[in-house]
């Protein structure tokens, strides 16, 4: 698995804190369950208490690092995410795309060294950047499909 200097130093915060009793495991939906050695949840989320930082490349390109790490969850929420954004559309004619998808974002942007953590820890077999970029792109297209069935029922799209 190929992980920059940069990811390394992230996911070397997080082992410390593993190592120091901290229990990281990912929810049945795919989002990051952190723990400290009381049981007691940590926010992984925000600039001055996320314990492994920000990851700007997640931020950026969340379809292409979670297809990378084989990490599918991201797919379903995104779908999800945009199908209810597109009823909301609907019936209030606000369009909230611009922020799910800056939502989107900065959620796999905090979570994306703790997934990219339990891959590693788990032996998963990363696919390669060009054929996660393209696969990423397809499946994002795939998981909004559901959201353009909505907006073409309610003549938004």
């Amino acid at each position: 698995m190929t992980i920059s200097s940069q990811m390394q130093e992230k996911i070397e915060k997080i082992e410390k804190l593993v190592q120091d009793g901290y229990t990281l495991k990912k929810t049945e939906y795919g989002f990051i369950d952190f723990r400290n050695s009381s049981g007691k949840p940590v926010s992984i989320f925000g600039a001055f208490k996320s314990p492994a930082g920000f990851s700007w490349i997640a931020f950026f390109f969340p379809f292409a690092v979670c297809t990378q790490i084989k990490e599918w969850s991201y797919f379903y929420i995104n779908g999800c995410l945009f199908a209810i954004i597109a009823v909301v559309h609907g019936i209030t004619s606000y369009d909230p795309n611009s922020a799910g998808a800056t939502a989107i974002g900065v959620t796999y942007g905090y979570m994306f060294p703790y997934l990219r953590k339990i891959a590693k820890d788990n032996g998963v077999l990363e696919n390669p950047k060009g054929k996660s970029i393209f696969v990423g792109i397809l499946l994002s297209i795939l998981s909004i499909i559901p959201s353009l069935i909505i907006d073409t029922f309610f003549g938004n799209f």
